[in-house]
């Protein structure tokens, strides 16, 4: 099973880029665009009739702002405002994030995202906003925190009858509307203190929302785990132990607990293992940089003061001693996983494919562009990890993702193939479900990795075709494919669920079109509104 690790905070806390704002642009009529809404009758998403043209030499940030009030109408905003949080470019334009806050506090999960063409011009924007709120953060918010944190770590210790040595982090605040991550009827939304709980072992990680003004435990979710300067460590099998281990006891760093055995520039060592790493890292850092002109290793790499600078970084060969979740302590060596703590990754040994390694490298991305967490989120997370592993190992022509190897993630490490795109029901870690409410459904409740089977399916029929759930689908191919599902990654809201992911995959393709993006056309389109159809994005889950 590939591990899991939190990477919320960081962001979810994107300060504002512009406050106040401009006159609306006026280039078409609302009243003629196309609204989408979800089982609740809620707007997810707005198609203008043709594009909204920006500001006449306006910034991607500045026409982004010029649609604020036009939008917070048309996505029923009510409470609060919506404020920049985010521009990033993409081929063929640019994304902005609008992040609803009320009294300046963040609705967690209630974005708006434009897709903005080159010359900033509108021309879709998904989202989900809140409709109202009730409540207050408490004068005594210090207080109030400390409780939240009692409460939080007894949370996770009912859950978990486990875990070791728990504590709680510091909380952040944030506006909770559960219904943002569900297709059901909109709720309200209430005052929150998001409560990071970490355990003895490194993997063990939650994030606890306990009501600011309730003190009652709202939610709880285990985090998704999550360089071209590369530095690479080798363990030589040393066992660390899990129970009692932080992060400073896996870093791989001169002076740190692993020392570098391969940096960047550095020839090929004797450890087979550390030569892989350094290679799929390489094939991971070229893949972003091709494809999706994103700097993997600016955006992702950890710097430890070692003189390497900000560098992707990973240790091998580790093996651990833990207690289990039956409470039983065993040691592994060779240790059968991997996994990124929100740093850097550490395999086990043999654990070292070209798509596992980009599978856990775009939880990394993730992090930093939707922060998909919590509920489906999670396992559309798992899933956009294993469409982009996937194409990393394809683009680079690794054997391991050739023939009938090609949908298989994991095929030839030593944990065996774990997930299979092509035929979910096959995968390595237990049958996964190839369409949304279909056999082996998990639920915003289950393990993660089960309902991302789903995601994968709809990637293999996007890129490849086939004939599937009453649709036959011909493939658009990899690069198109591409384009499309790094355009959905950077669409997403963090509480996104399968429809919002459904809905985004067509927006997507149709700004494709607009944009010119990789030859992308609207037969191409039609394929990709077939693919969502077969594995039932379309449908409330």
């Amino acid at each position: 099973m590939l591990s899991r690790t939190a990477a919320l905070a960081a962001a979810l806390a994107a300060s504002s880029l512009i406050a106040g704002g401009l006159a609306d642009a006026t280039t078409t009529s609302a009243a003629t665009d196309q609204l989408s809404t979800d089982g609740a009758g809620r707007v997810i998403a707005v198609e203008p009739a043709a594009p909204v043209a920006a500001p006449h030499g306006a910034s991607a940030a500045t026409a982004a702002q010029a649609n604020v009030t036009r939008l917070a109408k048309q996505f029923g905003l009510s409470v609060g405002e919506l404020v920049l949080s985010d521009v990033r470019p993409v081929p063929g334009g640019s994304v902005a994030r609008l992040q609803q806050k009320i009294n300046g506090v963040p609705v967690f999960g209630a974005q708006v995202v434009q897709d903005l063409d080159g010359s900033g011009a509108l021309l879709a924007a998904v989202g989900k906003t809140t409709q109202r709120s009730a409540g207050a953060f408490p004068a005594q918010d210090a207080a109030a925190r400390a409780k939240a944190g009692e409460s939080a770590v007894a949370a996770v210790a009912a859950k978990n009858s486990a875990a070791k040595a728990l504590r709680a982090d510091a909380a952040q605040n944030y506006w909770y509307d559960a219904s943002l991550g569900t297709d059901g009827a909109p709720a309200t939304a209430v005052p929150a203190y998001f409560v990071p709980v970490h355990g003895a072992d490194p993997e063990d990680k939650w994030t606890v929302v306990v009501g600011a003004d309730t003190n009652q435990v709202l939610t709880v979710w285990g985090e998704t785990r999550q360089a071209a300067n590369r530095v690479v460590c080798d363990a030589n099998r040393k066992v660390v132990d899990l129970d009692t281990a932080t992060e400073a006891d896996i870093r791989c760093g001169a002076g740190h607990a692993f020392g570098v055995t391969r940096g960047e520039g550095q020839a090929a060592v004797a450890t087979t293992d550390v030569n892989k790493v350094y290679d799929y890292f390489g094939a991971a850092q070229s893949f972003y940089s091709k494809y999706a002109g994103y700097d993997l290793t600016a955006s992702i790499g950890a710097n430890y003061g070692d003189g390497k600078g900000k560098a992707l970084r990973g240790t091998v060969r580790m093996c651990e001693i833990s207690t289990g979740r039956d409470g039983v302590r065993r040691q592994q060596c060779p240790w059968a996983n991997a996994f990124w703590d929100g740093e850097q990754m550490a395999f086990g040994e043999g654990v070292t494919t070209m798509d596992i390694t980009g599978h856990e490298l775009t939880h990394g991305v993730t992090q930093h562009t939707s922060a998909l967490a919590g509920g489906y989120a999670q396992a559309i997370n798992e899933g956009m990890s294993d469409v982009f592993g996937k194409f990393i190992a394809i683009k680079a022509n690794d054997p391991n993702a050739a023939g009938a190897n090609r949908w298989l993630l994991g095929a030839g490490s030593s944990l065996g193939q774990v997930r299979d795109m092509r035929n979910p029901a096959n995968s390595g870690e237990g049958p996964s479900p190839d369409r949304v409410n279909g056999q082996y459904w998990a639920g915003p409740d289950g393990d993660e990795h089960i309902d991302a089977g789903v995601v994968g399916k709809t990637d293999y029929l996007i890129t490849d075709g086939d004939t599937f759930n009453g649709q036959t689908v011909r493939g658009i191919g990899e690069d198109k494919s591409i384009a499309l599902w790094w355009k959905v990654e950077n669409l997403l809201r963090s509480t996104a669920t399968f429809k919002d992911l459904g809905n985004a995959l067509n927006t997507a393709c149709a700004s494709n079109v607009r944009t010119k993006v990789a030859g992308t056309t609207a037969d191409d389109c039609a394929q990709v509104a077939k693919a969502v159809k077969a594995t039932q994005l379309n449908q409330n889950a």
